[in-house]
């Protein structure tokens, strides 16, 4: 008898608590405007369905695509501009170099009035001047340039962000906007749930913890080659004295179905 009370505790030693989790999405995500606009198009039939890729909601964007187009222009205007006053100021140098050059050789002869040195001092200062000032003009430009750069690239950038998609494969769950709403920045669009592969979350105990760390998992009393893929080591702070654990199984045909979860030693 004794041996026999000894052998039951030892197999109750061997397994852990029973828990139980909800069969649930790998992940979840909520999508937010980025940006504000009407709502053009909503696509709410693909509610409850698996998603392509493709758009399923479109905010009016007709403004920003005839900016980006105009933008686009002025910045080809832009480059014909800086190629054209660089020229420009590589002429405006040589001529300035001349002008210098021209100084120099009458500035110490005495053959060469006050007046003559003068006015050829003045021609060089002004030479000069016209190469610093298309100096100038070309580096404004050349900011122009990356502003307007800047501006195209935050445009392409909205244009983007105002046609929504899910990613392939992934649940379309809720779409928050019809067709004539208005979205702002922060407003919730589409909720989208990965269901390539499930998740279970439990909170074991403190004596469960080792086990489930290095234990085999058995599902609805079947032995699984599951791990624990997430295991947070500081207690939760609603579930006392209790550790929030993850474990990541295959897809199954219907989710939200309610498992029981054991940890047993090896």
């Amino acid at each position: 008898m004794k041996y026999f009370i000894l052998a039951i505790l030892a197999t109750v030693g061997l397994s852990a608590n029973i828990y139980y989790a909800k069969v649930e999405p790998l992940q979840k995500y909520s999508i937010k405007s980025a940006v504000s606009g009407k709502v053009l198009t909503s696509v709410d039939k693909l509610e409850g369905r698996v998603s392509n890729g493709q758009i399923i909601i479109h905010l009016d964007d007709v403004l920003n695509k005839e900016d980006l187009k105009n933008s686009v222009n002025k910045l080809k205007i832009l480059n014909e501009m800086i190629k054209i006053t660089k020229k420009n100021f590589e002429n405006a140098k040589k001529i300035a170099s001349i002008r210098l050059s021209n100084y120099n050789k009458i500035k110490n002869l005495k053959t060469k009035s006050r007046v003559e040195k003068d006015n050829e001092l003045i021609n060089s200062v002004n030479a000069q001047n016209q190469s610093l000032s298309l100096k100038s003009n070309l580096e404004n430009l050349k900011s122009q340039l990356n502003d307007q750069k800047y501006k195209i690239a935050t445009l392409k950038d909205q244009i983007a962000k105002k046609s929504i998609r899910v990613t392939k494969g992934y649940l379309v769950y809720k779409l928050y906007l019809q067709k004539g709403d208005f979205a702002g920045v922060g407003t919730p669009l589409v909720d989208a749930y990965d269901i390539s592969s499930a998740k279970l979350t439990i909170f074991v105990s403190k004596e469960d913890y080792a086990l489930a760390k290095n234990g085999v998992i058995y599902i609805d009393g079947k032995k699984t080659n599951y791990k624990v893929n997430k295991l947070w080591k500081s207690a939760d702070t609603q579930n006392i004295s209790s550790y929030k654990a993850e474990i990541v199984i295959p897809a199954p045909k219907v989710f939200s179905k309610l498992v029981k979860i054991e940890f047993k030693s090896k």
